[in-house]
C-alpha cells in the first residue's frame, strides 16, 4: 500500500488570487442594499435567546415588559394569562438579547389548551442559550419536575430571579405545610442557591416598580453585558451569601456579563421590538381587557381573533385611524349572553378600554368593532388549536 507523505496528508490550501479576491468585492458591492446587515460589522456582536420559565403568577411578563421599558405582554393578576411565547427584543450597539416570555408551567395541563401552552414552554427551553428562571420571594418552584429536573441538567448558563420583593411583609398563609415558605431575600436566595448550585446569578427584584427598580436596572445590564454591571449590582444593597455562583464574590464584571451570549450578528431588525404582528398584539391587548372586565373563570374561556386590520392611509388633514374588526370567541351560548352583557354593556366596557391600549400601543386612533361567537369547547379541539396558533 502507497503511504501518504506529511505533505500529501495535510488539506490542500484554498487561496484566492487577487482577480478572485476583486470579484468577491465586486460582488459584495453589487448585492448591498440599504439596512443589509453585513457580518463583517458585527465582528464582535453577540445574540442570543434567553427563556424566562417559572410557575404560573410569577411575574414573568411584567418582568420582560420592564426589561424592554415597553408594554409588549399583557399582564394581569390572575395566573396563566401568557399563551403563546413572546418574544422581545432588547437591542443595544453591542448585543441582541432575545428574550421569550413563556406560560406558566403547569404540571398537569387538564385540556388540549394547555397541552399546547407547555410544548411552547419546552420548545423555548430547548432553543435557549441562557435560562431565566423566575420565581417569587416564597421560592415558588417549578411545577413541572421533570421540566425542573432538565433545567437542573442542562448546562445552560442560568439566572434566577427572586421577584414581587415588595412583598417581604406578606405571609404566605395559604401555602401547603409541606411547602417552604420564605419571606426574605436571604432566605430565597438560600433555598434557590441549593436548586440550582450553578446558576450564574440569583438576584431580587420587583418588576410591577417598571423598569427604574434597582433589581430590574441590574438585570438588564447584566443581560447586555454591560458597561456598568458592577454598579448597578451594588445599588442592590449589601449581597446575600449564595447570590453568586463563585463563594465569597460581591459582584460580577462586565467581563462575565457579556460571556452570557454568543457572538453573533443580530437575527432581528435592530428597531424591532418583537417578531410578533400587530395584528396579534392587538388580540393579546383585547384578551388582557377580558381579563380585566370578566369575573372568575369566564376569560380562560375566551379566545381572541383578530379578522380585519386595516392600516391607516393618507387621507389629508383628517387623523389617521386603523380599523380592526375582531371576534371574541367562547365555548357556550351562556358565555356569549354573559360576555355580551345586558343591552351590550359589556362588551362595549371591553370594546372601550381595548381601543384605548391599542391606541397607545400603535399610536393613532382606532375604530375597534368587536363581536361575540361560539365555537363549542374549542379548548378540547385540535383542529381550532391549529387554527388558533396554540399547536403546530
Amino acid at each position: 500500500m502507497q503511504s501518504l507523505t506529511e505533505d500529501e496528508d495535510k488539506e490542500p490550501e484554498i487561496s484566492i488570487n487577487k482577480n478572485g479576491k476583486l470579484l468577491f468585492e465586486k460582488l459584495d458591492s453589487q448585492f448591498d442594499y440599504s439596512g443589509r446587515l453585513k457580518g463583517s460589522d458585527f465582528t464582535d456582536y453577540r445574540c442570543g435567546f434567553i427563556s424566562i420559565i417559572g410557575a404560573p403568577n410569577m411575574g414573568k411578563s411584567t418582568l420582560l415588559n420592564a426589561l424592554l421599558q415597553e408594554d409588549l405582554c399583557i399582564t394581569t393578576a390572575r395566573p396563566q394569562t401568557t399563551r403563546h411565547a413572546i418574544l422581545g427584543l432588547l437591542t443595544t450597539e453591542s448585543c441582541q438579547v432575545c428574550l421569550v416570555d413563556t406560560p406558566g408551567v403547569i404540571a398537569t395541563p387538564s385540556y388540549k389548551l394547555q397541552e399546547g401552552m407547555m410544548e411552547a414552554v419546552v420548545g423555548a427551553f430547548r432553543d435557549a442559550d441562557v435560562l431565566m428562571v423566575v420565581t417569587d420571594l416564597f421560592s415558588t418552584p417549578i411545577p413541572d419536575d421533570e421540566l425542573f429536573a432538565k433545567v437542573q441538567r442542562s448546562g445552560k448558563p442560568t439566572i434566577v430571579v427572586i421577584n414581587k420583593i415588595d412583598l417581604a411583609s406578606v405571609v404566605n398563609v395559604t401555602a401547603p405545610e409541606n411547602q417552604d415558605k420564605s419571606v426574605t431575600v436571604e432566605q430565597a436566595v438560600a433555598i434557590w442557591r441549593q436548586l440550582l448550585p450553578d446558576a450564574l446569578a440569583i438576584l431580587p427584584c420587583s418588576a410591577s416598580k417598571g423598569p427604574n427598580d434597582p433589581g430590574v436596572v441590574a438585570l438588564r445590564r447584566l443581560l447586555v453585558g454591560g458597561p456598568g454591571v458592577p454598579e448597578s449590582l451594588r445599588e442592590l444593597g449589601r449581597p446575600v451569601p449564595g447570590m453568586y455562583a463563585k463563594p465569597n464574590v460581591r459582584f460580577l464584571t462586565d467581563e462575565e456579563a457579556k460571556a452570557l451570549l454568543p457572538q453573533s450578528p443580530p437575527l432581528y431588525d435592530q428597531e424591532a421590538l418583537t417578531d410578533r404582528t400587530e395584528r396579534f398584539i392587538a388580540s393579546e391587548i383585547i384578551r388582557s381587557s377580558l381579563f380585566e372586565c370578566l369575573n372568575k373563570e369566564l376569560p380562560y374561556c375566551c379566545e381572541v381573533q383578530i379578522e380585519e386590520f386595516k392600516e391607516p392611509r393618507d387621507v389629508g388633514n383628517s387623523k389617521p385611524v386603523t380599523r380592526i374588526a375582531a371576534s371574541v370567541i367562547v365555548e357556550r351560548d351562556s358565555q356569549k349572553l354573559i360576555v355580551i352583557g345586558k343591552k351590550g354593556e359589556k362588551i362595549k366596557e371591553v370594546g372601550t378600554k381595548a381601543r384605548a391600549k391599542i391606541e397607545k400601543f400603535l399610536d393613532t386612533s382606532v375604530y375597534l368593532n368587536l363581536n361575540v361567537k361560539v365555537s363549542k369547547d374549542w379548548r378540547k379541539d385540535e383542529d381550532k388549536l391549529k387554527l388558533y396558533g396554540y399547536i403546530n
